[in-house]
């Protein structure tokens, strides 16, 4: 079978070196967004997907656009493909693109769809706390997310698990779940099962500013699953002497009597050089790590010993 690939994010090129393993997968090309300038030299870094594409000797394709893009979608006609693969590309794909393989576009969506379709699936459902999502091949239509289910598979989310091992998790599953799919749509044995529209939930693409935390409002779990969710990207934040203090590690504190000993929203020591907020529901936020606005990443405790006036400072 010939295909091409749309992927951009750093998960798809492992899923992308998987694929090609497939001696019965073809993959003649790969499209990804246009290098990015990187650092303050403004160096192109190349997306991991392009690079492993051309060290696999795969014909690369950075489009700035795809929309009315006639010289392109000529030479996609002319690789008569069967398949086009849809990942985490970042453009919608129109229509003109839709039709061309013989076989359809198929898309893979990090939940189990209707439910969380659109940009983050992967994070919305560890901000829920859900115990479970799913990894769902399917038909790409001009509604996003809207069309046909294909195959699905499990994936299990520990209490404890960022979204950064959520993806690790659909790296292990998700090649052999596309080649199966592929595979039974050419020898017509797979049946596909419509979505019910109206139960369709959505998450929306995540901005930096979705990553600011309230302790005063929100409870130790609210803030904890939103550092799960967000990270590797954009991480959680609050606010320090006006300056963005990111939380890149905290963690959920157990010991449930000490909960009530500080007033909400303050960063107190409480032993070992261990520091916490209270939350709005009593509970405490351990704070381990943290990066202040134009400084580096550091500890909590070498954070507390350069800015001595943070104990017992009020955050929001």
């Amino acid at each position: 079978m010939k295909i091409a690939f749309f992927w951009t994010p750093d998960f798809a090129w492992e899923i992308l070196s998987w694929i090609l393993e497939f001696p019965e997968i073809d993959c003649c090309l790969v499209v990804s967004q246009p290098d990015k300038p990187v650092w303050r030299k403004k160096i192109l870094d190349p997306t991991p997907v392009k690079q492993i594409a051309m060290d696999a000797g795969i014909e690369v394709m950075q489009p700035e656009k795809i929309k009315k893009n006639t010289e392109f979608h000529k030479y996609l006609n002319s690789l008569e493909l069967d398949f086009i693969v849809v990942v985490a590309y970042g453009k919608i794909i129109p229509q003109a693109i839709l039709d061309i393989p013989k076989y359809g576009c198929i898309n893979i969506h990090g939940s189990i769809l209707p439910q969380y379709r659109w940009a983050s699936p992967v994070q919305a459902a560890v901000k829920a706390w859900d115990r479970e999502t799913w990894l769902t091949t399917m038909y790409m239509s001009a509604g996003m997310d809207e069309w046909d289910i294909l195959k699905i598979a499990k994936v299990d989310i520990d209490k404890v698990d960022t979204s950064i091992e959520i993806f690790k998790k659909f790296i292990e599953i998700g090649p052999e779940l596309l080649k199966n799919t592929l595979t039974e749509i050419l020898s017509w044995t797979l049946v596909w099962i419509p979505q019910y529209h109206a139960d369709a939930t959505h998450c929306g693409k995540i901005s930096r500013e979705d990553g600011e935390v309230f302790f005063s409002r929100q409870s130790s779990e609210e803030i904890y699953n939103t550092y799960r969710a967000y990270t590797p990207w954009p991480g959680i934040y609050t606010w320090y002497e006006g300056k963005r203090l990111v939380l890149e590690q905290v963690s959920i504190f157990k010991n449930e009597e000490k909960t009530l000993w500080e007033t909400p929203c303050e960063l107190v020591k409480l032993w070992k050089n261990r520091y916490w907020v209270v939350c709005a529901d009593k509970k405490i936020l351990e704070i381990q790590r943290v990066k202040l606005e134009g400084k580096k990443s550091m500890d909590i405790m070498s954070f507390v010993n350069g800015n001595r006036e943070v104990v017992w400072y009020k955050f929001k």
